[in-house]
């Protein structure tokens, strides 16, 4: 496993996020190699969990490119280069379904 994709799964971890899910998309991208999913409970935790993951990743000197979305926002990605996380309020995840889109992609045991 990657130092940044240690880094952002350990960084959900710390703040209780849910429902993990690693997908290897080197095969599928060039220019990504992982894609998280996790998702929370609660708007406030949505939040905390992906500032945790920015801090973490910064903390430890590895690449990141920017955060989208709002103090509102109920779906957070975050563009750390070669991986990128999603941190799905519960409802938004549910709705969104990326596992559906991504489930012929290898999943990593984490």
């Amino acid at each position: 496993m990657s130092k940044l994709l240690e880094t952002a799964v350990m960084a959900i971890d710390e703040k209780k996020g849910e429902g993990i899910l690693v997908y290897d998309f080197r095969s599928a991208n060039p220019f990504i190699d992982y894609v998280i999913l996790c998702s929370a409970s609660n708007l406030r935790q949505v939040h905390a969990i992906a500032d945790n993951v920015w801090d973490r990743v910064k903390e430890a000197g590895l690449s990141f490119r920017h955060m989208e979305g709002n103090k509102d926002s109920r779906w957070i990605l975050i563009d750390l280069e070669s991986v990128v996380v999603h941190v799905f309020f519960e409802e938004e995840r549910q709705f969104y379904r990326l596992e559906h889109l991504y489930a012929d992609l290898p999943r990593v045991d984490i």
